[in-house]
């Protein structure tokens, strides 16, 4: 009997599962399946509805890019900001504590209008840039 060249079943399944691994670490798929990122272009207005609790929060100062408001339930204040990964963040004035609003936040741009009224100004990554007012008047029923 003579003994034959060649590769076994399992030689060649192992082959083609590195190739196909290869394969999805190259194009780029792999993030899609280990860490997806979801792209919702109405994710910024859960954000507005959070600040525009009625009567939770009251504008105290702005910057370009730090919105600085008084809880009112808990009576201190807490700043909203982007960190170094681009997620838009309340946190307190002293950059402690962790509450994550929004991902992949490029730019955004904070205007005091009047009366406790601001302009927000938000970009994310892969969407066109939003413009809306918040109301950070701090007034119930408003």
């Amino acid at each position: 009997m003579r003994k034959r060249q060649g590769f076994t079943l399992i030689e060649a399944l192992l082959a083609l599962v590195i190739t196909a691994g290869l394969f999805i670490l190259v194009s780029g798929v792999g993030r899609a399946f280990l860490r997806p990122i979801q792209r919702d272009p109405i994710a910024w207005y859960q954000v507005v509805q959070a600040l525009e609790q009625d009567g939770r929060y009251r504008l105290v100062r702005t910057s370009d890019e730090v919105l600085v408001v008084r809880d009112q339930q808990e009576n201190r204040e807490v700043a909203l900001r982007v960190d170094s990964k681009r997620t838009l963040k309340l946190t307190n004035v002293n950059r402690h504590g962790y509450y994550p609003l929004l991902r992949d936040v490029t730019a955004i741009h904070w205007e005091t209008l009047k009366l406790g009224v601001v302009r927000l100004k938000l970009k994310q990554a892969g969407l066109p840039v939003q413009t809306t007012l918040v109301d950070l008047r701090g007034i119930r029923g408003s």
